[in-house]
């Protein structure tokens, strides 16, 4: 279960916690210990074939993963769109679909790896013409033009089958989940696509041989929990109201998991929404001073989050806590986030009973040369039951908190294995 760079790379690994992962900045593939042991103090009397686990803000679906293997009913939440192709395929699905009632989820995927590349969006908007010849002042270099025609030739080929309705949700989300993992594999970033290499793989070249590699697509892994498990792409407040409509069983669990700081995940990540809603967004075929990168403008208007905003964040968090019906409230979260420690631990005491697991993190760079005068952080869960105890102080857990912090500043290295609970 405890991620292992070496056993767990998300292409080759058959594990289902961590095949075909996507990079994603929060993701909490490294935390999973952390989180485990907060949902197995929330277990009590009960048994988690009986409880039913919502990831509010699901993100790459890998927390999910978890809950799914522990044997919980998930419900899954997003609002992005490639969050919610991504899981229905790992969530949702509990066996490899058949396609055209004949061809194994294997054998459709060999069609789609030995499609002719083509030139489509993706090629003329995202690539140089010539990945030897190529100019870095007019051309995007998300992906080398040989991979930009594979991921064309693929995306048109889903989207013809899907609108001769050929495919149902589940059987599309099965082939959108390996292309999109593709895209971030292969993509001349370093992680978000926000921006790319000039030239591939950057300064360093260390990742030109994911880059230059040709584009194939595998099968994702799955895994049967026998559950009725269910995706939704919603607002978080509006979930937690529906949530309210909706038969949940006694033992339930919210895991909230917002957005740290200021930077939107449509805007990070726009590239795999495109490729997912295959909707062709107009743009510039070369660089021009506001269509560098590409984004897409969809996410300030439909789903721009209160949590990346610092005067917004608090307070969306704080209604949030008070609207959901589950008995418990578990909140992953960052001492570097944007809601003030004290706010929000006090906002968990002003609704149940408040534990608190906790560990030291290495805090994420861009570039692992880069210096940090803060290399570590502490990264903690709140556990809060609903409705029970008495009205608890949060200065005694915030001190605490930082108190930890401060001895893992402290130390040369930080011991990340070791697990805080009070």
């Amino acid at each position: 279960m405890k991620w292992n760079k070496t056993e767990h790379g998300s292409y080759q690994t058959t594990d289902f916690l961590f095949n075909q992962l996507i990079p994603y900045i929060g993701n909490k593939r490294k935390l999973l210990d952390l989180i485990k042991q907060t949902l197995i103090a929330s277990q009590e009397n009960f048994q988690t074939q009986n409880g039913l686990f919502i990831d509010c803000f699901a993100g790459t679906g890998v927390v999910s993963r978890l809950a799914k293997t522990m044997g919980y009913q998930v419900f899954c939440n997003d609002w992005e769109y490639y969050s919610q192709a991504l899981n229905i395929a790992s969530i949702q699905t509990l066996e490899p679909p058949t396609y055209f009632d004949r061809y194994s989820y294997r054998e459709i995927l060999q069609q789609l790896n030995n499609l002719s590349p083509i030139e489509g969006w993706v090629t003329k908007h995202l690539c140089p013409q010539d990945d030897i010849h190529y100019d870095i002042s007019k051309e995007r270099m998300f992906y080398m033009h040989k991979n930009g025609m594979r991921i064309d030739a693929i995306r048109e080929k889903i989207e013809q089958w899907d609108r001769d309705g050929l495919l149902n949700p589940i059987q599309k989300s099965c082939l959108l989940a390996p292309l999109l993992y593709c895209a971030c594999y292969h993509a001349n970033t370093s992680g978000v696509f926000k921006g790319f290499h000039k030239g591939w793989g950057g300064q360093t070249k260390t990742a030109l041989y994911r880059i230059a590699a040709d584009l194939m697509l595998a099968p994702i892994q799955f895994f049967n929990n026998h559950q009725d498990n269910h995706i939704f792409r919603m607002d978080v407040q509006l979930l937690a109201e529906e949530l309210h409509h909706m038969n949940i069983p006694e033992y339930s669990v919210a895991y909230l998991d917002p957005p740290y700081n200021q930077h939107p995940y449509g805007a990070n990540y726009h590239v795999l929404n495109s490729i997912t809603l295959w909707d062709k967004p107009a743009l510039s075929p070369q660089i021009t001073p506001y269509e560098k990168s590409a984004i897409r403008k969809d996410w300030r208007t439909e789903r721009k989050s209160a949590y990346t905003i610092r005067k917004q964040a608090t307070l969306a968090y704080q209604q949030l806590l008070q609207t959901l019906p589950t008995r418990w409230i578990a909140t992953s979260y960052s001492t570097d986030g944007f809601i003030d420690l004290q706010d929000m631990i006090q906002q968990n005491c002003d609704v149940g009973e408040v534990k608190v697991f906790a560990k030291p993190y290495k805090r994420y760079r861009v570039s692992s040369q880069r210096y940090s005068e803060k290399p570590r952080n502490i990264e903690f869960v709140l556990l809060t039951q609903v409705g029970k105890g008495k009205r608890q102080s949060s200065i005694e857990l915030v001190e605490k908190i930082y108190a930890l912090e401060n001895n893992s500043l402290a130390t040369t290295k930080g011991n990340s294995n070791i697990i805080h609970a009070f």
